[in-house]
């Protein structure tokens, strides 16, 4: 009987299709996890410094969350001055587009395409949906609950914004998303075709990678396969709903106009799984398969099922003993043994240690 109620508990109806799915937030709670894991990212990746095109992405976004079945959210829409070909939503209406992936857009119809399909993601709930079955399963959110002393400040970022943000949605998720927001830019009279070009346009991005890393977008928005076509084939079964022809390609292209390309490699960059800083003279080899971002205060790597992280970061210690020392005296930490050692010549400090969290003693 208790397994029984605690499953009806968590039952509740998917606002975008009227079904019947797992949520164990309520929505002030989705928003809530929203706006903190918001704060976390937005100072960790960085916005990119262009208030006119800031503006005119949260009009764009704002008209079309208008158009959905969740239209009263505290709609939130960002630039990230990140190069990666990427956008991604978080609870409660938090939305970020990347400069990469704006460089690769052509008009505003694919931008509408974009962010419809992320407001998609909103409206029916995904992240939350994922979270709720992830912790019901015992999963939880256990990944990067340890953080170092330079990056705890943004508060619990691996355990919450980044792991948000590195969230995959299941393929069902993915078509469901692609269904709303195509509904969404119908609604407001968008060329529906133009969803199209950005899966294209996607997909030459991919394999113009050689087989290398492909975009961000695609990395935690899988595939569910021959997608431009399953895109036409709704656009063709309801014809009415997909008449719009705006397009807006010129005003699109005067907002980005000036936008940077690429990465700034005295930033660091990724080549492949492969880390590389040019003023600091190191990298770094992740783990092939690994989810990496490059932050404002360090860079982060995690595994594929979620249940490992690195962190490489910068700190004002003065010898890796103050360093260590610091980190393994944070709160919850037991310490356990440390050894010296030696990496490629420059010494280094390695230790087991223990850290409790809500989900128990890691």
């Amino acid at each position: 009987m208790l397994g029984l109620s605690v499953f009806i508990t968590a039952c509740a109806t998917n606002p975008a299709t009227g079904e019947r799915h797992i949520n164990l937030f309520s929505e002030s709670q989705e928003i809530q996890m929203g706006k903190d894991a918001d704060q976390q990212i937005s100072a960790s990746l960085g916005l990119y410094p262009d208030q006119e095109l800031a503006e005119y992405i949260q009009e764009l976004g704002l008209v079309l969350a208008s158009k959905s079945e969740r239209p009263n959210l505290p709609w939130t829409f960002r630039v990230l001055d990140d190069p990666t070909v990427n956008a991604f939503a978080l609870p409660g209406g938090y939305i970020y587009v990347t400069r990469g992936i704006l460089t690769y857009l052509n008009s505003e119809a694919e931008l509408a395409g974009v962010v419809g399909h992320e407001i998609g993601h909103v409206t029916a709930q995904h992240s939350v949906h994922r979270m709720s079955s992830q912790q019901l399963a015992q999963l939880g959110l256990g990944v990067g609950m340890v953080l170092s002393p330079e990056l705890a400040r943004y508060g619990q970022l691996a355990s919450t914004g980044l792991q948000l943000m590195f969230l995959k949605f299941s393929r069902d998720d993915e078509t469901q998303a692609d269904e709303l927001g195509l509904r969404y830019m119908g609604r407001e009279n968008y060329d529906a075709q133009e969803m199209v070009s950005v899966m294209a346009m996607l997909d030459g991005v991919s394999q113009s990678a050689g087989g290398g890393r492909i975009p961000e977008w695609l990395s935690t928005h899988p595939n569910p396969g021959n997608r431009k076509e399953h895109i036409q084939g709704m656009i063709a079964m309801n014809e009415d709903a997909y008449s719009g022809s705006m397009v807006n390609r010129d005003r699109y292209l005067d907002h980005i106009d000036g936008l940077v390309f690429g990465q700034n490699p005295r930033e660091g960059f990724f080549r492949e799984n492969i880390f590389y800083h040019p003023d600091l003279k190191f990298r770094f080899d992740f783990p092939q398969g690994w989810q990496t971002t490059n932050m404002k205060q360090g860079v982060v790597g995690i595994s594929p099922a979620q249940d490992a992280i690195i962190q490489i970061f910068l700190t004002d210690k003065q010898s890796i003993e103050e360093a260590a020392n610091e980190f393994f005296s944070q709160q919850g930490i037991t310490a356990g043994t440390q050894r010296k050692g030696a990496i490629n010549g420059l010494p280094e400090i390695s230790g087991e240690f223990a850290v409790t969290t809500e989900q128990g003693i890691l």
